[in-house]
């Protein structure tokens, strides 16, 4: 059976190194790389071959052309790489945070609706390629929202939205007025996008339930799938020799470094220490060091990462415990859990169970889970002591991989549901 010609509109492209695009291309594992195009606007380059048709137009070209309307050139087809782009992952600037982020998104809002994007060249392209369905990925960014919708409209396709945050719904208490006027802007995209919306499948079910409250339309959760065989690894526990391993952002906005310090130096008066494998800088990062038990190691390709992984006793996962980040990653599911689930390692889970992804490992019982950082080391101590635990850990965590985290079972629901709406219009 021909499956329908999807276009897949994201911020990122699909890549190994990146969170969401890695999650999006999980998706199209058993979809027919011809019948998938992807329109994104990251400066990056996709990896993942599950598609063989790109096209990127960047913010840069957009001002350029602004700046420049007869030299500026908007927008280019993009073509699949082989390595990996070490720098896309958790690349996070230092002075990250919200501060004056409201007004550059309004203003990336105007930048895009100027229609620069729109190019003959664009035209070209997705004509040529001709789209049956479009699926787009969110994010926070309403002009993209805007764009699926104009080329749903002018091309009569139906529309899937894949949902794995939920800004949709989140408030802040410093509404500032420029927070006001970005919070205005995107929800009224959002709500639009959803009118014409077939369906929706979100990442998980913490999420579609929060959205099922604002809209009717039809929707199931389908979780990141994982490409690694879900099988417990062959180190063999050594309990004088215990490796322990961190690979994900750092970035000064998720508030990971505190946790992992805490963490660490437990770590540390134990004898051992945490390997970080992150592509993150700046100075917030100041207390990663030895003295605290953390060995901070630069980026890695992610099939270096799930070598390393095998390669440990226990990979951490950790979240930031104040309130602020905890209110904002209420919903958050990280997207390497399904790695994690399926690495055959014990997992170390460090957060407040009101987030998703901590909370998902404590009902399924499928890592240790410290909430608490009074409780660090008597838990690390009796997980090292404790060989049946790790096992039932392990265990549980390959059971749910095998079970949610399926690369075929996944990828072949997302293509049935493609081919429904596509059939529903038709």
């Amino acid at each position: 059976m021909e499956y329908p010609r999807v276009l897949v509109i994201s911020h990122t492209a699909f890549s190994k190194e990146d969170s969401m695009g890695s999650t999006l291309a999980t998706y199209f594992m058993t979809y027919n790389p011809d019948n998938v195009a992807q329109f994104y606007i990251k400066e990056m380059n996709p990896n993942i071959h599950v598609c063989k048709h790109f096209f990127r137009v960047t913010d840069n070209e957009l001002v350029q052309k602004i700046m420049h309307p007869i030299k500026g050139t908007v927008g280019k087809t993009v073509e699949l790489v082989n390595e990996a782009d070490l720098g896309t992952a958790a690349r996070v600037s230092a002075a990250g945070g919200h501060k004056h982020r409201d007004i550059a998104m309004l203003g990336r809002k105007l930048l895009w609706s100027t229609q620069l994007w729109n190019t003959k060249e664009f035209q070209v392209w997705i004509e040529k390629y001709n789209p049956q369905v479009i699926l787009v990925q969110p994010g926070d960014f309403s002009y993209l929202l805007d764009m699926a919708v104009f080329l749903a409209n002018k091309y009569r396709l139906p529309i899937v939205v894949h949902q794995s945050e939920t800004y949709y719904l989140k408030e802040y208490e410093k509404k500032t007025l420029f927070y006001r006027l970005f919070r205005y802007d995107f929800k009224r995209s959002y709500e639009r996008l959803m009118k014409q919306t077939s369906y929706c499948v979100y990442l998980c079910e913490a999420i579609e339930d929060s959205y099922k409250r604002f809209f009717n339309v039809p929707c199931e959760t389908i979780m990141k799938a994982t490409n690694i065989k879900p099988e417990k690894s062959p180190r063999v526990f050594d309990k004088h020799h215990v490796r322990f391993i961190y690979g994900g952002n750092l970035g000064e906005t998720v508030g990971r470094c505190e946790p992992l310090v805490e963490i660490g130096c437990v770590v540390k008066k134990l004898g051992f220490h945490i390997d970080v494998f992150t592509s993150s800088t700046g100075a917030h990062m100041s207390a990663l060091i030895p003295e605290n038990g953390i060995h901070l190691h630069g980026p890695v390709t992610y099939e270096q990462l799930q070598t390393e992984i095998k390669n440990s006793d226990f990979v951490l996962h950790i979240e930031s415990q104040r309130p602020w980040n905890v209110k904002d990653l209420e919903y958050a599911f990280s997207t390497k859990i399904a790695d994690m689930l399926a690495s055959g390692v014990c997992s170390i889970i460090y957060g407040s169970e009101k987030i998703a992804s901590i909370r998902y490992f404590k009902e399924h019982n499928l890592g240790l889970v410290i909430e608490n950082a009074n409780d660090i080391e008597t838990s690390l101590v009796n997980l090292i002591n404790n060989e049946s635990l790790r096992e039932e850990f392990i265990r549980n965590a390959i059971r749910q991989a095998e079970a949610e985290h399926n690369p075929i079972t996944n990828s072949n629901r997302m293509k049935e549901i493609i081919y429904y709406v596509h059939n529903a219009i038709t």
